[in-house]
């Protein structure tokens, strides 16, 4: 019998756990190393949206469709408990430019076949009695969107790998690698010693310039700063939709999620662009996102905040993802994306696949690292 492959996956976020447990199933010989907690960096952040709304051109909308329909039989296969929660977004304009951008959107997502419908402003109001929309110039639910628990999923990601042999490193940097004479990673090395590997993948989020970087790899990926706000456990806000985004054309987007547990999750800021940025860096921004987050949801006026999340979040140059074996050092997987949670499910299989059997899926040719290099 062969040898396992030595795998060491570096970054337990969302991507990486999802990497690391789809190749402990595939019979590799898994080391995850972390740099602090699981989940605790660009993961504790997000939003985790799981959609392909405002995804453009179309193969990145496809990726991302794809891996939605992916994310229901991943969590079965860990458990079903992730926190996954279906019901569709809710989300508006108040502009008439902003309406007809939406309008717009709508239009092509249904030539797409991507599920999308234009309400009413009463017929929004019905569906969310709790949410208070005082003007809207339109009003769209995307049906097929929904959200996890990104704690839930990596706790199980990384329980699931490490029943088939994987084993997990915290508050373990990073500082270095070892290279054979092909240019090739022999070796990760680390605070707490050298990691002998036949492939290395990063899923370091926004840590991921630096850490290739050690590794002769340059990646061309910016950060922006995102504040997630979480508050105590509440009794149940939406009776139809899992998330809202309220109107983007604003001068502050409040968007929500509640939890299994009844914690609300929301954000205030600008999202999805290249100036992507959250408020919530002081307390006046925090002030700021909290009385904003209020007139859309009065009944956060007898909540209190329970935790700011700050962090990083990362962004490729393009703005579309990272996949794939660097072009300079061969056995070098990256996995660096803005729609992490969204693509987590479909990267962890595919990225398995690719590495297990040494063949390259057409699907992910648009995100290959080389498409950098002029």
């Amino acid at each position: 019998m062969s040898e396992k492959k030595q795998i060491v996956v570096v970054g337990a976020g969302v991507l990486g756990a999802s990497v690391a447990v789809h190749l402990a199933e595939a019979g590799a010989a898994v080391t995850l190393v972390e740099a602090g907690e699981p989940g605790m960096a660009t993961s504790a952040v997000s939003f985790a949206w799981l959609n392909a709304f405002s995804k453009r051109p179309f193969h990145y909308h496809d990726l991302n469709r794809r891996s939605m329909q992916m994310w229901d039989g991943l969590a079965r296969r860990l458990g079903g408990d992730v926190g996954l929660t279906w019901g569709g977004n809710l989300l508006w304009a108040v502009t008439e430019a902003g309406a007809k951008a939406l309008q717009a959107r709508v239009a092509q997502l249904h030539a797409w076949d991507y599920p999308a419908r234009l309400l009413t402003l009463d017929e929004a109001r019905a569906m969310e009695p709790k949410l208070v929309i005082e003007q809207a110039t339109a009003v769209c639910h995307a049906p097929n969107e929904g959200h996890v628990d990104t704690a839930r999923f990596i706790r199980a990601c990384l329980e699931t790998a490490v029943t088939h042999g994987a084993t997990v490193h915290t508050h373990t940097q990073v500082v270095g690698f070892e290279k054979g004479v092909r240019g090739e990673l022999t070796a990760v090395v680390t605070s707490k010693g050298t990691l002998p590997c036949d492939t290395v993948v990063l899923a370091v989020g926004a840590d991921t310039p630096a850490i290739a970087s050690l590794a002769g790899v340059e990646v061309p990926v910016y950060h922006t700063f995102g504040a997630t706000f979480y508050t105590e456990p509440l009794s149940p806000v939406f009776q139809t939709v899992s998330s809202v985004h309220t109107a983007a054309d604003s001068e502050m987007q409040v968007a929500f999620r509640q939890l299994p547990d009844g914690t609300l999750v929301f954000y205030g800021g600008s999202h999805g662009t290249a100036a992507d940025r959250s408020l919530g860096r002081d307390e006046a921004e925090v002030a700021q996102v909290f009385a904003q987050a209020k007139t859309f949801l009065p009944l956060l006026h007898n909540a209190t905040i329970q935790e700011i999340r700050r962090g990083r979040r990362p962004i490729p140059q393009d703005g579309l993802p990272i996949i794939g074996f660097a072009d300079t050092v061969p056995n070098l997987y990256l996995t660096t994306m803005h729609s992490g949670v969204t693509l987590a499910a479909l990267t962890g299989e595919f990225a398995a696949i690719e590495i297990m059997h040494e063949t390259e899926i057409e699907l992910l040719a648009p995100y290959r690292p080389g498409r950098f290099i002029s």
